[in-house]
């Protein structure tokens, strides 16, 4: 998570690297959740800057538990078609064969036939 500048006791800025495409959009409604104590959690605006810069606006609006933000850090969503478009900015893996790697796993301890 970037560095949280925080400005007086509630609110606060972050810059931040946002590589996603906005479209014409300048200014985005973002979500974001502290890992670390006091496990704060905000719905800042993230402000769109050059060179795939931004940043982020917000308010603390409260805090939870360490078992809560871990849960709403690492959310759960189902995935649709619409994530994978290569328009959108998704790069499939590269292909890669096991053998031509020159490495695998071998269950004989180096026994190799």
């Amino acid at each position: 998570m970037p560095k949280v500048h925080n400005i007086g006791s509630n609110r606060f800025i972050q810059f931040l690297n946002f590589p996603a495409d906005w479209g014409w959009r300048v200014c985005v409604k973002g979500w974001t959740q502290e890992i670390e104590e006091p496990f704060r959690f905000s719905e800042p605006y993230i402000l769109r800057l050059p060179f795939r810069k931004a940043i982020v606006f917000g308010r603390w609006l409260g805090t939870c538990s360490e078992e809560d933000a871990l849960d709403k850090a690492v959310q759960r969503r189902d995935l649709t078609d619409d994530d994978f478009q290569e328009d959108k900015g998704w790069v499939p893996a590269p292909d890669q064969d096991s053998e031509e790697s020159g490495w695998y796993f071998d269950p004989g301890f180096g026994d190799v036939g």
